[in-house]
């Protein structure tokens, strides 16, 4: 259809054309013109007919040969839903403005691809850890119910409540995911670090199972959301505490440009190539998978997640012995910079 208009748009300028020249000639006085001016005349009329069609249909088959590889991602677009994975269009072997069109289309099919893998993989991952404590439940009902006479009814609906709080937990871990993951975290405001740290230390002071060394720096103010911050805050302590021997540290400065967090622990510590898989949903290291049998794997996950969504990173630090995680957090516009680096380092 595209290449019908061009070839008639052609034929259309030619024709206009001739008039126009016709209408020059027919303007000025007819005694004026000689044979010479009406062959002129002839000739600009009969050779322009003759040679449209001509022209319109080499325009026609040009414009048709230049949007055949349109034509083919159209279809192989079109085709996408019917073949499953690996869906890419053909990109033409000249360089030119289509042929960056084509890169430019798998490129957004290769981003679109990965991202259905991603839903896939946490769909699996999300319905697995639903189904384990479901499934405990359900088997905890039914033999207390096969003898209830038998039966403490006490421990048994303790054990249900138990099963039924890591339900609640990893549900709330996924919405919260799911709210990070659409953009919406809320309004911001200037927050103290080192006082939002010194008050979640104070509050878990006489339930910590190993003692929390602190050092903070006063003035380390970044902007964000506190509730996000507190849960951020909270995911590392509780992950320090369950892998530590027998103290956790936590450090808050900055250096120059941004807040930094630092959580130590003496635990089993971290290999470095398990680094950026402990970031990874529902993953639990096997050295240390006794000590987290009562978390649900997303805890690190939604930290980073926090931290990115402050425009800041989460990483696991070098530490001769332990682990130790660092949040990078850009600083408020309105805190003073400090002179130099001060808290934890790099």
């Amino acid at each position: 259809m595209r290449t019908r208009l061009t070839a008639l748009a052609t034929a259309m300028a030619g024709f206009l054309l001739v008039l126009g020249i016709v209408a020059v000639y027919a303007a000025g006085p007819f005694k004026h013109i000689g044979w010479v001016d009406v062959a002129l005349v002839w000739a600009t009329i009969v050779i322009p007919l003759l040679g449209l069609p001509l022209l319109a249909c080499v325009v026609w088959r040009a414009v048709k040969r230049a949007l055949r590889p349109v034509r083919t991602m159209s279809a192989e677009l079109r085709a996408l839903s019917e073949r499953p994975g690996g869906n890419r269009v053909t990109v033409p072997q000249r360089h030119d403005e289509i042929t960056e069109l084509a890169k430019s289309v798998n490129l957004t099919l290769e981003r679109l691809e990965r991202l259905a893998e991603r839903n896939r993989a946490w769909v699996a991952d999300a319905s697995h850890e639903l189904r384990s404590p479901l499934t405990g439940l359900r088997m905890q009902l039914e033999l207390a119910l096969e003898h209830p006479e038998d039966e403490d009814w006490p421990k048994v609906a303790q054990a249900a409540l138990s099963d039924a709080d890591r339900l609640q937990r990893i549900i709330q871990d996924l919405l919260t995911m799911a709210r990070l993951e659409a953009g919406v975290l809320g309004d911001r405001e200037p927050i103290d670090l080192g006082g939002l740290v010194r008050a979640e230390v104070a509050r878990r002071a006489d339930r910590a199972r190993v003692p929390i060394e602190l050092e903070t720096d006063e003035g380390v103010i970044v902007s964000g959301v506190g509730s996000h911050l507190v849960r951020l805050l909270t995911n590392l302590l509780d992950n320090a505490e369950r892998h530590a021997f027998s103290w956790v540290r936590v450090a808050v400065g900055s250096d120059g440009e941004r807040a930094l967090l630092m959580v130590a622990d003496d635990g089993p510590g971290i290999p470095p190539e398990e680094r950026e898989r402990v970031f990874q949903r529902f993953q639990r290291l096997a050295q240390g998978a006794h000590r987290d049998t009562g978390g649900t794997g997303l805890g690190l996950p939604i930290s980073r997640d926090i931290a990115i969504a402050h425009g800041g990173s989460l990483f696991v630090g070098d530490c001769p012995a332990g682990a130790r995680l660092v949040l990078r957090l850009p600083l408020a516009k309105t805190a003073p910079l400090a002179g130099s680096p001060s808290g934890p380092g790099r």
